[in-house]
């Protein structure tokens, strides 16, 4: 699935799992940070792979996600992040994402995105997507790819991998609260994913519930293990219109030819 700006005007689509499955709180609500508790935060450009999204949609509220820089010319991200979208911009090079005046930030338009062709916005499958840049990123100390596996990823059950991601971050929010923060979670069996996805599949993971968990602003964020983009932050479940466990992720080793055949990534090498 396709989606070239400049040559198909786009309609409004349905919203992916994590808004329409569980209707369990309001996606407006804005909270601090990449949960506070658990979280750090980061050395300052220590994640330079991390792409702030702002996605807009026709006859929506815009979206603000997250992604990951694969190669100079792709994000990766997830398809809920993107679908329906009409415009998207990609901000590389941020540490302070309410910092327009960041010397490092350098600021790309996604000119095409490309959601997988068995993507279900209405189940969450397959929930993983590729943006195109109108240019290619500039790679400095700041901005560089993230890598991703060459082969599958095996034995992840008990480890601890780490998420990266500024959160739901609102006007005059405090400095410690607008930096990119991370958190460790521990990767987990399919049982942590129910009742609230109880149909999640081997191509989707789940961490052990605790107290760390991502926001929606951060859907589409890379979980990262050894250095390496092990998964994609797709759905949250939401306790009283806030963001909790159980939460899923896309497992990015599963889609590795995917990847290979709709961008420039050159995996294996």
């Amino acid at each position: 699935m396709s989606r070239h700006f400049r040559n198909n005007p786009l309609v409004t689509q349905t919203m992916a799992l994590l808004v329409i499955s569980l209707m369990l709180g309001s996606c407006l609500l804005m909270v601090k940070g990449l949960s506070p508790t658990g979280s750090l935060i980061a050395d300052k450009y220590s994640i330079p792979y991390q792409a702030d999204l702002i996605v807009e949609v026709p006859g929506a509220d815009t979206r603000y996600r997250t992604g990951t820089l694969i190669s100079c010319n792709y994000v990766l991200t997830a398809a809920n992040c993107v679908d329906g979208s009409s415009k998207i911009t990609v901000i590389m090079g941020v540490y302070n994402v309410e910092d327009k005046n960041e010397p490092t930030r350098r600021t790309y338009l996604g000119d095409a995105y490309t959601a997988h062709p068995w993507y279900n916005g209405s189940e969450g499958y397959h929930d993983i997507a590729v943006i195109h840049l109108n240019e290619s990123a500039e790679i400095n100390a700041y901005i560089k790819p993230v890598t991703l596996p060459h082969h599958p990823c095996t034995h992840l059950f008990g480890k601890q991998a780490r998420v990266s991601g500024w959160g739901n971050v609102v006007a005059n929010t405090p400095w410690e609260y607008s930096v990119l923060r991370y958190a460790y979670v521990t990767i987990g069996s399919h049982a942590n994913c129910h009742p609230q996805f109880p149909q999640v599949t081997s191509a989707q993971m789940c961490p052990v519930p605790t107290e760390v968990f991502f926001h929606i602003s951060d859907i589409g964020a890379p979980l990262v293990f050894k250095g390496v983009q092990i998964g994609i932050a797709a759905a949250t479940s939401f306790t009283n219109g806030i963001e909790s466990h159980p939460q899923v992720y896309t497992m990015v080793d599963r889609y590795l030819p995917w990847i290979k055949n709709n961008t420039d990534v050159k995996i294996g090498h």
